[in-house]
């Protein structure tokens, strides 16, 4: 529907971009037709509004069409124009902000009109920029290959004396091919590891027993993901201090954004050992973190996401390093979504004081905790739940168990969470209703908790029955 598209579209541009995408409506290049300039301008005024009147048909009609009288077919029509003018909007906005394809494109241009001068000056220009680039991921050597193909076609048109070094071809293209190749096996790798689809990589195995290979290696890009790879692979961990080096040795060759998708892939694979029993991989998760952390390049547009800063607070306390969580708790709070900041903020503070067995500071901020992710909300009840009994808090542990028992039922496709949590709610109340003085009903309720397959905090049970 074009009036949702529209209104999505305008609603995830900032302030600066709104006002640019008006200006670019008003320019006759893009757009002829005044009433989609002013629906337009329309729509950028009002589209934060919290009143929906403004953004009714009628009144979208009326910005339009001023005076006459209402056609909703004239109204869609005018926004599938705007539609289209945002799409350009959005595709100018991409191109203009890469120069290097700017270049590309003006080389193109030149060409086909036979604009010698201007094609020879770009060119030039677009080689030394690319040259001068410290990115060399795969995108640059295929920026490489076209710029070399551009040079290749401009030579063509006429009996013109220049020599090219058609090797620089192959080697491009070959480099480009390899680093996304392995790029694309990680990703399939990973997706593998959670999905328990099997995927195939016959053809880049193939391609890494030639002996050309090891010169492909010499490619930072190529050398990374090919780490990477072998890191991925269940015999891979002599693979994975080699690909640490490369990180910080060629970590300048990437971009903000595949750097961390670089720095997140191999905290994967630490997570995957650490799952499978191998403690060490827990320090080296952490040192990744912060790798990435002095890099900048966690934050997406200025913004961390809640899951990572989690995952980096509990792989601090895990290696005792709280001093650390806490300082990072502090200073990365504001880098949280703005919808989710103080949550998120509460319940991993209240987790720092919780393993610290600080329930007296925990609890009061488990209190306040209110998450959109079950399984956090769960991890949050289970705290309250064991800071209300170390505390002897039995009240409120009583209306716990109340809550979190219709807490579980009113959840859907909890899978087998929904097993554990009701099972510690049970051995919960058991606790609470037995005399813990006889040593016979001790041994009863450890020997059912012992026998009891699927149950949370099961270690924390079995201490609370033998205190």
């Amino acid at each position: 529907m074009p009036d949702n598209q529209i209104l999505q579209t305008i609603r995830a541009l900032n302030t600066r971009e709104r006002t640019a995408l008006s200006d670019f409506a008003a320019c006759a290049l893009f757009n002829r037709r005044p009433e989609v300039l002013r629906l337009c301008q329309h729509l950028v005024q009002h589209i934060d509004r919290s009143s929906s009147a403004s953004l009714s048909p009628a009144r979208q009609f009326e910005a339009a069409f001023p005076g006459e009288t209402y056609d909703n077919a004239r109204l869609r029509h005018t926004m599938s124009y705007l539609l289209e003018v945002a799409r350009q909007y959005l595709a100018y906005t991409d191109w203009a902000a890469d120069p290097l394809a700017q270049n590309r494109n003006l080389c193109r241009a030149a060409r086909k009109r036979g604009l010698d001068r201007i094609f020879d000056k770009t060119w030039e220009i677009a080689a030394a920029e690319l040259e001068k680039s410290p990115i060399r991921d795969a995108r640059h050597h295929y920026l490489r290959y076209q710029i070399l193909q551009e040079q290749l076609e401009q030579q063509s048109r006429g009996a013109r004396s220049t020599k090219i070094n058609l090797q620089l071809f192959p080697e491009a293209l070959t480099q480009y091919y390899a680093a996304e190749m392995l790029r694309h096996a990680c990703v399939a790798l990973s997706h593998q590891a959670t999905s328990g689809l099997t995927y195939e990589f016959d053809l880049l195995e193939s391609l890494m027993t030639e002996k050309s290979w090891e010169i492909l290696l010499q490619t930072p890009v190529v050398a990374v993901y090919h780490q990477l790879y072998k890191s991925l692979q269940p015999d891979g961990e002599t693979h994975f201090g080699a690909l640490k080096s490369l990180l910080a040795l060629h970590g300048n060759c990437f971009s903000e954004e595949e750097l961390r998708g670089l720095h997140l892939q191999a905290i994967n694979v630490c997570i995957r050992r650490m799952n499978s029993g191998q403690r060490t991989y827990i320090r080296e998760a952490f040192d990744l973190y912060k790798s990435a952390l002095t890099l900048n390049v966690l934050a997406e547009d200025g913004v961390l996401s809640g899951f990572t800063y989690k995952n980096i607070i509990r792989i601090a306390a895990a290696l005792n390093e709280h001093e650390w969580a806490g300082q990072f708790a502090e200073q990365y709070r504001d880098m949280l979504h703005a919808r989710e900041r103080d949550n998120f903020y509460r319940y991993n503070r209240a987790f720092l004081h919780f393993q610290k067995q600080d329930y007296a500071r925990a609890m009061p901020l488990l209190r306040q905790v209110e998450l959109e992710d079950t399984l956090n909300n769960l991890d949050a009840r289970r705290m309250l739940l064991r800071s209300y009994y170390e505390l002897g808090e039995w009240d409120a542990l009583e209306s716990l168990l109340q809550s979190f028992g219709a807490y579980l039922r009113r959840q859907k496709n909890l899978g087998y969470h929904r097993t554990t949590n009701e099972n510690l709610l049970v051995f919960t109340k058991k606790l609470l209703g037995a005399n813990l003085t006889d040593k016979r009903i001790r041994l009863s309720i450890r020997q059912e908790i012992e026998q009891t397959t699927d149950i949370a905090e099961r270690a924390w049970l079995l201490l609370k029955v033998v205190e």
